[in-house]
């Protein structure tokens, strides 16, 4: 594998039933982590959902900083 990332995040639930699972639900289901072959999955609303709805935007960016912290816990271990 050339690329092995610590972390993906998916935008939006169409990426999310790609990547994780085909019955994600974005408002169930979104800034919860998942692990699957070694890679640690997390999703985010799609940058058009903010542009459509800002009220959004708050959970975005604290699925952002969510997703700063993980990456830190995962650099430090």
């Amino acid at each position: 594998m050339l690329v092995k990332p610590k972390i993906i995040v998916c935008l939006g639930r169409i990426a999310a039933i790609s990547l994780i699972t085909p019955n994600f639900s974005i408002t169930r289901d979104r800034g919860k982590w998942y692990y699957k072959k070694g890679v640690q999955f997390t999703v985010t609303y799609h940058p058009s959902a903010l542009l459509r709805d800002e009220s959004k935007k708050r959970l975005a960016w604290k699925d952002l900083k969510a997703i700063r912290e993980k990456l830190n816990e995962l650099e430090n271990n």
